[in-house]
């Protein structure tokens, strides 16, 4: 019998399923899909958060949420940029076909811009299946973290050491 690893950064469902809970708990003026794109690769690969410069009250209730460090997990992690640019064609598979289905507003996409639409909620958020560990990560990933340099998404880019041109 063969066995195969499930990795949750490849998988377009896995991606919807993540970006639909950030896309309904972020700040509508944190719209942004580079910073959306952000927030879904830390929501998949947790333990990375470790390795990103926080200012010191996000780095606190970071730690509160007790994340396993890279090198405890059972995963060995590339280096960042190395895993977001893998991810790159998977996230865009996921939000053509979120947009494609009207679960995301296909004319905001087009501004780089991420917006749940009034179906998308309801079908993503609502009936999608979340633990409350995950849920406490995607609130503390949509409203603190991609929320760094709000006025300037450079901040958020040098802290993390990502950046996404072609989202």
């Amino acid at each position: 019998m063969a066995f195969r690893i499930w990795y949750p950064q490849l998988d377009v469902f896995d991606c919807i399923r993540r970006v639909s809970v950030l896309a309904s708990l972020r700040s509508p003026k944190l719209a942004s899909l580079e910073r959306l794109l952000i927030g879904d690769f830390f929501l998949a690969n947790p333990p990375l958060l470790h390795q990103i410069t926080m200012p010191s009250e996000v780095r606190k209730n970071f730690m509160e949420l007790k994340v396993r460090r890279p090198e405890k997990a059972f995963l060995s992690y590339p280096a960042a940029p190395l895993l977001f640019h893998k991810m790159e064609p998977v996230q865009r598979r996921a939000l053509n076909a979120m947009a494609a289905k009207k679960l995301l507003n296909g004319e905001k996409l087009d501004q780089r811009q991420v917006d749940l639409t009034d179906l998308g909620r309801s079908v993503l958020y609502e009936r999608l299946d979340y633990t409350d560990a995950e849920r406490e990560l995607a609130n503390f990933i949509a409203v603190e973290l991609i929320a760094i340099g709000e006025d300037n998404i450079e901040d958020l880019r040098r802290r993390t050491g990502l950046r996404r041109l072609s989202a």
